[in-house]
């Protein structure tokens, strides 16, 4: 479906001749298509949204560069890539919603509440819907609280 959705999104901005938004969206196909030649199949929905969240991040990291550089054209065109990609991914969970897949979790483990095993139990549940890290301060604190 987001495969499907960034090809006719793809076309779209070539008829409307959206330079950056067609060679963004080109870009992450081309890695798409890379991955699945690696993979040797067609990615499935989490690998996709994987392959967007990291152009996403590589965007961000050029950004922290291209500021300390004091380079205004090329920070403007990364946020604007960065809000192109950020289209084709599914909405992130808010804090609130962690939180309770966390505490869900909690109390359908039994008596070892280690880190490492509510972390995978969580990240189970969450797939691609919120940022790993984010998962990881809330499941410390939970850990702490009781």
């Amino acid at each position: 479906m987001i495969k499907e959705k960034l090809v006719e999104e793809m076309k779209k901005a070539l008829k409307e001749k959206n330079f950056t938004r067609l060679n963004t969206i080109r870009l992450v196909l081309a890695e798409i298509k890379n991955e699945e030649i690696e993979k040797r199949d067609s990615l499935n929905e989490d690998e996709l949204v994987r392959v967007l969240k990291r152009n996403v991040k590589k965007l961000e990291e050029s950004l922290g560069y291209f500021e300390k550089g004091n380079r205004p054209e090329l920070i403007q065109k990364a946020k604007l890539e960065m809000s192109i990609l950020k289209e084709f991914i599914p909405a992130q969970l808010t804090t609130n919603e962690i939180e309770a897949l966390v505490d869900e979790v909690l109390s359908n483990l039994p008596q070892q509440k280690t880190f490492g095993i509510v972390m995978k139990e969580v990240m189970a549940k969450v797939a691609n819907r919120a940022d790993g890290s984010q998962v990881s301060a809330i499941v410390k604190k939970k850990l702490s609280e009781g």
